[in-house]
């Protein structure tokens, strides 16, 4: 899916890249000629005179090469993330699954140690005493509360 306004850049991105391979040409040939004035002059050809190419030159092909990458970033853009993505979510789908165990363990632990501690049996059966002597709990309640507390021993 392309964004809206893909068309309004399509006449910027295509002079960065055509002036990028221009100055990239421009500028190496500059360059070439600078260097190899330059390096001939050891020969003994006296001193150079077109070195100031050089430093024409290599300006120039920076310049481009900062053109052709803005001009082509979008392309490299798309390019990187269709390489990256499937990757990427491959892995995570991995560790997701590899997790997966050590995650549901961590929540039953936190589970655990969330819920109110019960108390012992023996303290159970004595505060049901209590509340069954002091007459707010029936003989009936009482029985079967007992009996539950010693059936989950």
């Amino acid at each position: 899916m392309r964004p809206p306004f893909e068309s309004q850049n399509r006449p910027a991105r295509g002079a960065l890249r055509g002036l990028g391979f221009f100055l990239v040409v421009v500028g190496g040939i500059f360059a070439l000629v600078g260097l190899v004035d330059f390096f001939s002059a050891f020969g003994g050809r006296g001193f150079p005179t077109k070195f100031w190419c050089a430093f024409v030159g290599l300006p120039m092909i920076g310049i481009g090469i900062s053109c052709l990458k803005a001009g082509y970033l979008g392309a490299i853009g798309r390019y990187v993330a269709g390489e990256t993505t499937p990757v990427a979510s491959e892995s995570v789908k991995y560790i997701a699954e590899e997790l997966r165990p050590t995650a549901r363990r961590y929540a039953e632990d936190l589970r655990a140690a969330a819920a109110p501690a019960q108390p012992d049996a023996a303290t159970r059966l004595r505060q049901l005493e209590e509340l069954h002597r002091s007459g707010l709990v029936s003989a009936a309640e009482y029985a079967a509360k007992r009996a539950a507390i010693l059936k989950a021993l």
